[in-house]
């Protein structure tokens, strides 16, 4: 018999025609229907098509996860821009677990730590969603594609964190405000089309206009900047907001070595999802130093 761990065929499966590899995934056609465990979704399959990972036939998926897996590895592997594909990812992620393991997670996340419902109800969804992922996952030895959408779904908790607790009081204080040296400008622009009604905007735009604002010389002409600086008198701990080692830094180093690689083709794992998880809402996470960024003046 073959040995399963090092991509020979295990003696009782007979392989009549291998399909082009997808990714790190591998079809094969079984001469005839056997009988094997997929390490996905845990359940015993009999089939004459079999899928490996990494074509290590210790790690075969039945023809219903290779599915979803592959509609996973297509969107990271495809031509779509960025917001798209991260919407994509988004949309796989949000059917990869029940509603009820969902809610489940939910109640967990608050009963850990009381901060968790202090978030806007679409990002306590998303953060949840990943977690009830990435513990399904962890239960049914997942592929990296798994973890690579739970991790866009922590990031995307984030985003939309930053979007209501920054974007939409900037957005609201802005109306009516003539925003044209903004417009002109390209370190302001992105955040000025969205105060005038644009798209919500990504979270490295947020970050990029951010630290224009502390860096750039041309954000004392900038009707925004100015606009951001009435608001924060009311933040005591805005500070981290524009330090060297606070919020942009912080989303950069997210961003590059999470978002992106996880919506591309690069594979994360398990360990990559829980240190993305760390840096999102553990103890001293993102989302924490966020929320008390903008908390105001304590009576």
């Amino acid at each position: 018999m073959g040995n399963d761990h090092d991509g020979r065929v295990p003696f009782r499966f007979e392989v009549i025609k291998k399909y082009p590899q997808r990714g790190p995934l591998h079809q094969y056609r079984l001469a005839a229907a056997t009988t094997f465990t997929c390490r996905r979704c845990g359940k015993d399959k009999t089939s004459k098509l079999a899928v490996a990972i990494h074509d290590k036939w210790d790690l075969l998926l039945c023809n219903a996860c290779y599915g979803r897996l592959l509609s996973i590895w297509e969107i990271k592997a495809g031509d779509l821009g960025d917001s798209e594909r991260h919407a994509e990812l988004m949309r796989l992620l949000q059917g990869l677990a029940r509603e009820a393991e969902v809610e489940q997670a939910r109640s967990a996340l608050i009963a850990r730590d009381s901060r968790f419902a202090l978030l806007s109800s679409s990002a306590l969804t998303m953060l949840a969603t990943a977690e009830a992922v990435a513990d399904g996952f962890a239960l049914k030895m997942a592929t990296e594609l798994d973890w690579s959408a739970a991790i866009i779904g922590l990031c995307k908790a984030v985003e939309l964190e930053t979007g209501r607790l920054i974007g939409e009081p900037l957005r609201d204080a802005a109306s009516g405000r003539d925003l044209a040296i903004d417009l002109a400008d390209r370190d302001f622009s992105r955040m000025a089309r969205f105060c005038k009604g644009g798209n919500p905007i990504e979270l490295g735009a947020f970050a990029h206009f951010v630290e224009a604002v502390a860096r750039s010389p041309r954000s004392a002409n900038s009707p925004l900047a100015s606009i951001l600086r009435s608001l924060i008198l009311r933040w005591p701990r805005s500070d981290w907001l524009f330090a060297a080692d606070g919020f942009a830094p912080r989303v950069r180093t997210l961003t590059r070595q999470y978002r992106n690689p996880a919506a591309h083709t690069t594979l994360l794992t398990e360990a990559e999802y829980r240190s993305c998880a760390e840096a999102v809402q553990g103890a001293d996470g993102i989302l924490w130093k966020l929320l008390a960024a903008v908390e105001p003046t304590r009576r």
